[in-house]
């Protein structure tokens, strides 16, 4: 059976771990900002799994107690952006494209749970302009194509461009 809590930094090993396994594409990675090991820090992540830090919640999905599935999600709190936030960093292992994509589901119907919760207007997140699985899984969610960042991302001398995506909540849960 699978369940959803938040991480915390007792959780650290297992999300490090979790995260390696991304970079080296051994799971399923659908909105992902870390492209090498040189990307992971643990003094940064454990300050994002605190529980004293408002402006970032991770969420992880364990079968027992295996980590299998994780996202972040940002949400600033200064005066004027309240009402947006951002995704970043959702993953999922399973056996198989099925079971992976399950785990994500899973995942986004936290998030937006999540959303509802601190009355989040607008979600986005962006997406490495070649993840073409992950394009797919937020299109299926009502998330539509915001704009294309151009070198959005710079590893080494490699830039990266990104699709950003916008979930609308106010126009996709009118009553």
């Amino acid at each position: 059976m699978r369940n959803v809590r938040y991480l915390t930094v007792e959780d650290l090993s297992i999300y490090y771990s979790l995260l390696l396994q991304g970079i080296h594409k051994k799971l399923e990675v659908y909105a992902w900002k870390y492209q090498n090991e040189h990307c992971i820090s643990k003094n940064v992540l454990t300050d994002i799994l605190d529980i004293n830090n408002n402006h970032h919640n991770v969420i992880g999905v364990f079968e027992g107690s295996e980590l299998v599935g994780a996202a972040t999600l940002i949400h600033d709190q200064s005066y004027g952006l309240t009402h947006k936030a951002i995704i970043e960093n959702l993953c999922a292992n399973g056996s198989d494209h099925e079971e992976k994509e399950q785990i994500a589901e899973l995942l986004m119907e936290h998030l937006f749970q999540i959303c509802r919760e601190k009355k989040i207007e607008i979600l986005l997140t962006s997406l490495i302009s070649n993840n073409i699985s992950g394009k797919v899984f937020f299109s299926q969610l009502n998330f539509e194509t915001l704009v294309l960042e151009h070198h959005a991302r710079k590893y080494g001398e490699r830039y990266v461009d990104e699709h950003w995506l916008i979930y609308n909540f106010l126009e996709n849960e009118q009553e």
